[in-house]
């Protein structure tokens, strides 16, 4: 049962190894740079493509906004089978609505033959039929704003928001990614100093035990270097486990151009000097030009802007609705006298609302959701001041950090050196080397925290700033 159990594990990590293969990038001893992982972000994240295809989306939605304006032909036909009235009626019009007043024109034709009862006197026409054309607008209620052009205004509002919210994603998302790839060189460089200092031991090893077959040096020295090495590679099995899961991680933002995830390799690796750099081109912004561009308050902005519009329709609806409309008709042909001429028709409708209750209710319910706006505004505002002083202050103190801790490596490094002389000549002890040793992989390992540390609010501060390209 073991043996199977091995024998399957070994195939899964077989595969495993074919597919990594098959996605692993060849950089030809180039190290990967954060510009290639930052643009293949911009190009190829799922989470990117989703965003473009919402702003689509809601571009789609404006156009079927305007298709409520658009113009339409309706038909119909009307027989009537009967011995003693037997006709036929049948009429056509064409309507086009416009986003002034709520007016709409139209025009129409319509033609019966036969006879009507009375009670249906109002569909004879003469032999040629009827022509008519006409006009209707809106005073008062739905003069400025109706259902159709707050529907329209909405898109539109929600159109400026899903562009706010997609340069948001390509912020946060580029954010992320140099996170994850600043992740990945700390944890890589880590696995180097981890097998440096494992290196130290296994070639102390081999030139103890030489020592030790000539008789110049006691056994018991080579059974202590090898529970330093036992000890060495536990660190860089761990260091590794943690650089490959920094490497799939980085793999969700480094694809290639079909949006395959990419596996970037040991060799690519970038040095500490490069995880020192950090170019920036928004540096020198204000609190109050960050917040006039926040995409995120941007957005609420606009939320808020659309409340206001559909206030605007909320109070509308308080007033009575006024239609008027204007129409021309002119019947030809042979036929009854009473309808040959031209007529003019003038209507005007009134509509008055008596009871309030729901237009009360929309009404304080949007005021209240304008008011949950601007303090949403209110709080994000205020944050992105406290979060600028408060990167500033980390991305000082990283700086200072660094340049102590590239001390402290000096200085470890003098340490061992030293003491490694003093051992050759009989003057110290070994478990003082390996101790100097220690110290010497913990500053470096100090290093490349900080440099990681930096980094990291670096990337945060970037975002802040919007200075990721779109």
């Amino acid at each position: 049962m073991t043996g199977v159990l091995v024998t399957n594990i070994r195939y899964s990590l077989f595969g495993f190894f074919l597919c990594a293969c098959v996605f692993t990038h060849n950089t030809e001893g180039k190290s990967l740079k954060l510009v290639e992982v930052l643009k293949s972000t911009r190009e190829q994240a799922p989470k990117v493509l989703a965003s473009l295809e919402k702003v689509m989306a809601a571009k789609q939605k404006v156009v079927a906004a305007r298709g409520a304006f658009d113009a339409n032909a309706f038909f119909d036909y009307y027989q009537r089978e009967s011995p003693v009235y037997p006709g036929d009626h049948f009429q056509g019009k064409i309507e086009k609505p416009f986003q002034t007043l709520g007016a709409k024109v139209y025009a129409g034709y319509r033609k019966s033959d036969g006879k009507f009862p009375d009670y249906e006197g109002e569909r004879v026409t003469l032999s040629d039929g009827e022509l008519k054309a006409g006009l209707s607008f809106n005073l008062l209620r739905n003069f400025s704003i109706d259902e159709k052009r707050l529907k329209l205004a909405q898109s539109r509002f929600k159109l400026l928001k899903a562009e706010f919210k997609n340069k948001e994603v390509f912020m946060k998302l580029q954010k992320e990614a140099s996170l994850a790839f600043w992740n990945w060189a700390a944890a890589g460089n880590m696995l180097r100093v981890a097998k440096d200092l494992l290196s130290l031991a296994e070639n102390r090893q081999v030139a103890f035990e030489k020592r030790i077959k000539r008789g110049d040096l006691a056994a018991l020295y080579a059974v202590e270097n090898r529970q330093y090495i036992v000890k060495r590679k536990s660190k860089v099995v761990k260091a590794n486990a943690e650089f490959l899961m920094a490497t799939f991680y980085l793999s969700l933002y480094w694809r290639d151009d079909r949006g395959n995830p990419l596996i970037a390799t040991y060799e690519s690796l970038p040095n500490l000097e490069e995880m020192e750099q950090a170019p920036f081109t928004n540096k020198n912004l204000k609190v109050d030009d960050l917040v006039k561009m926040n995409f995120t308050l941007n957005a609420l902005n606009t939320e808020l802007d659309a409340a206001k519009r559909e206030q605007d329709f909320f109070d509308s609806r308080f007033l009575p609705e006024l239609k008027v409309k204007y129409e021309v008709m002119r019947d030809d042909g042979s036929g009854s006298s009473t309808l040959r001429g031209t007529d003019h028709k003038v209507v005007v409708g009134m509509t008055i609302p008596l009871e309030r209750n729901l237009l009360k209710g929309n009404e304080l319910a949007n005021k209240a959701k304008q008011r949950m706006i601007k303090h949403e505004m209110k709080l994000l505002s205020d944050s992105i001041g406290v979060k600028l002083n408060q990167l500033k202050t980390k991305l000082e103190a990283s700086l200072e950090i660094i340049d102590y801790t590239k001390q402290e490596v000096d200085l470890g490094e003098q340490l061992e050196v030293g003491e490694k002389k003093k051992f050759r000549s009989g003057a110290s002890d070994f478990f003082v080397v390996n101790l100097r040793e220690q110290n010497t992989f913990d500053a470096r390992l100090k290093r490349i925290e900080a440099l990681f540390t930096y980094q990291e609010t670096v990337a945060k501060y970037r975002e802040l700033l919007m200075d990721y390209k779109l």
